[in-house]
């Protein structure tokens, strides 16, 4: 495990929003879609703001909140 403490929300959405970006990228490569849920509040907002700019293949990616 890895511990990484970041300074602020925006810092946290970015990081991961590329991870989840990487993880949804190899899940359409290898079966063709992805599903993603997120939980409610403030800063499930910051993520997904910061994942639409990485580029993920929207049109195979499901996203749930």
């Amino acid at each position: 495990m890895k511990i990484e403490i970041f300074t602020d929300a925006d810092s946290v959405a970015g990081e991961a929003a590329k991870l989840i970006a990487g993880d949804a990228r190899a899940a359409v490569a290898a079966r063709g879609s992805f599903v993603m849920a997120v939980s409610g509040g403030h800063t499930p907002w910051l993520m997904l703001r910061a994942l639409a700019l990485e580029g993920v293949p929207g049109t195979r990616c499901m996203w749930r909140r």
